[in-house]
């Protein structure tokens, strides 16, 4: 009783400064004070000494160039007309912002406005950068955005993507009182893409993109809400023409599990931080194996992420065939690790669901790498069983057996660093 006392004690001493703090802003996080270590930094390092080669290249110029630069295909370009963003004020449904994407990297711009990138870094997790180059040339041609975090913390507040769904005006404003939702894979495809313009979708797909209205009441079933179009004409400052259906769904599920990554990253790392005084307020030796409260936060986080990795709550499938921009599924299928059959985790079905596999690419992402030891070891080893033609894991119900023996030997041949567990 003393013992449960005196760690009761400790845990308000160590929870009562996030009262004040989100917990990202604390040990060992600390996100503003600490320098991070994404290819943003890297890049920004690169371009030393040539801000104003960069800042002499055209808008679209400029785009292409960084795009090359930090690996994101210019076939994923999304159209977002709602004024829900930094540049709000530069948005309508004539100007859309862009959104360009990979597995690691996420670039945002608006004709005449600013380029955003959002980066992945192993500790800090999401982290976000403006470029202007109409800056004057003493000025830094990159700032990271401290600003973003004001909408971006709001996954369990940590820094995280945020993809919303609106009912917007004929101006791209979110209609006064109306309701707004974040959007990724758990979200119903009917309530998903207010505010965003969607191409390639079938006519009797429901969802909300492509549509303005007056009132809320518009946007019910059968009102008076508008259908606008993509009319991008031949001299556009858009590199394409398209913002597909299937590149948002590959979009929506990669910033339900990135979120899912970074958050499940940050709890675990201050739960392990936390541990060492834990023990030593419970007397317990040095070596002692993880329990209590420490290990209840990596058994949930661990729980999180494999129900992340494999869907288990995505939306369901609109009971219908959607077909992707034949170049945005070109450039996605690049980054294909196959296994000895010629399967892949970036192989889409298309018809009951986005993936073939039902296991999400980001697996092999740095993201999923630098997840702490912990944490990992414990993803890896739930998968391992899990995935056995025998298991009753509750959080792979949804997988046949077909489906859970397919994912374990693709995961065996093509994911680099598995237990030796995984060999039998």
């Amino acid at each position: 009783m003393h013992r449960m006392r005196l760690a009761v004690l400790v845990l308000v001493a160590t929870v009562a400064p996030l009262l004040a703090k989100r917990a990202y802003e604390t040990a060992p996080i600390n996100y503003e004070g600490s320098v991070s270590r994404d290819p943003m930094v890297s890049l920004i390092n690169s371009m030393r000494g040539r801000e104003a080669e960069f800042r002499s290249l055209s808008e679209g110029q400029r785009l292409l160039w960084l795009l090359e630069a930090l690996g994101v295909p210019v076939e994923s370009q999304l159209l977002v007309f709602s004024k829900t963003s930094l540049q709000r004020r530069r948005i309508d449904p004539t100007r859309p912002r862009a959104l360009y994407f990979s597995d690691e990297v996420y670039v945002g711009w608006v004709p005449g406005g600013l380029i955003e990138v959002t980066v992945f870094d192993p500790l800090l997790g999401a982290v976000f950068y403006s470029l202007d180059a109409s800056a004057g040339p003493r000025e830094p041609l990159a700032l990271r955005g401290a600003d973003c975090l004001s909408c971006h913390d709001q996954h369990e507040e940590t820094p995280t993507l945020r993809a919303r769904s609106v009912y917007p005006d004929s101006s791209g404003e979110p209609l006064g009182g109306s309701p707004s939702g974040n959007v990724d894979a758990t979200t119903p495809i009917e309530t998903r893409w207010g505010g965003w313009y969607v191409t390639g979708a079938p006519s009797d797909l429901q969802h909300r993109g492509n549509k303005v209205g007056a009132s809320l009441g518009d946007f019910d079933q059968g009102g008076l809400a508008r259908r606008i179009h993509l009319g991008l004409h031949a001299d556009s400052p858009y590199p394409r023409r398209t913002s597909d259906v299937v590149a948002l769904l590959v979009h929506d599920h990669q910033v339900h599990v990135h979120n899912v990554l970074v958050a499940a990253a940050q709890s675990s790392r201050i739960a392990l931080h936390r541990w060492p005084v834990m023990k030593e307020v419970l007397r317990l030796p040095s070596d002692a194996p993880l329990s209590g409260s420490c290990l209840l936060i990596l058994e949930s986080d661990t729980r999180k992420v494999v129900r992340a990795l494999l869907g288990a709550d995505d939306a369901p499938w609109p009971g219908m065939e959607v077909s992707a921009d034949p170049s945005f599924a070109a450039a996605y299928a690049k980054g294909r690790k196959v296994d000895h059959d010629g399967r892949s985790l970036r192989d889409l079905d298309l018809r009951s669901g986005l993936f073939l596999h039902r296991c999400s690419p980001l697996i092999y992402s740095a993201t999923f790498r630098a997840l702490p030891p912990e944490l990992s070891s414990r993803v890896l080893e739930k998968l391992d069983h899990g995935l056995r033609s025998t298991s009753l894991d509750p959080d792979l119900a949804h997988l046949t057996s077909l489906q859970r023996r397919t994912l374990r030997q693709i995961l065996r041949q093509t994911f680099e660093g598995l237990p030796s567990s995984w060999g039998g």
